[in-house]
């Protein structure tokens, strides 16, 4: 799994609440970083923030999705300012996060996207776009 966000507070936070997961977790700061570590590890999945200094959240997103080796990533988009879910949806994203959550909400929807509700992973699983409300 992939987090891209320039926020060092994120990182631990997420990473803090994934460890139950036992995913292998890769970090990066800016679009640059985390592109290259999706070619680099092709991750099953990736959470990406809006706001990264380089290129915002949409349109790493939509560049992941043009590369043919990444099609089968899933990507959760994360903001903390209003959702743009037309961009989102635009972009190819599975889905997108209201900061702030709450944990078993963002737990549910990694599991989904994952495809691991419990029973192992299932390929096949069909995910619908998901949007998280604020303290939902």
């Amino acid at each position: 799994m992939l987090i891209v966000d320039d926020d060092e507070y994120v990182h631990g936070a997420l990473e803090a609440a994934l460890r139950g997961l036992r995913v292998h977790l890769l970090t990066a700061h800016t679009a640059a970083e985390g592109e290259a570590l999706a070619l680099q590890h092709r991750p099953c999945l990736a959470i990406v923030d809006v706001g990264l200094p380089d290129r915002d959240g949409y349109q790493l997103t939509a560049d992941l999705r043009r590369n043919a080796m990444l099609q089968s990533m899933r990507i959760l988009i994360l903001t903390g300012q209003s959702p743009d879910e037309v961009a989102a949806h635009n972009a190819g994203a599975n889905g997108l996060i209201l900061k702030p959550f709450r944990l078993h909400h963002f737990l549910d929807l990694v599991r989904e996207q994952l495809g691991t509700h419990g029973h192992g992973r299932d390929e096949r699983a069909e995910v619908r776009p998901a949007v998280l409300a604020r303290g939902a």
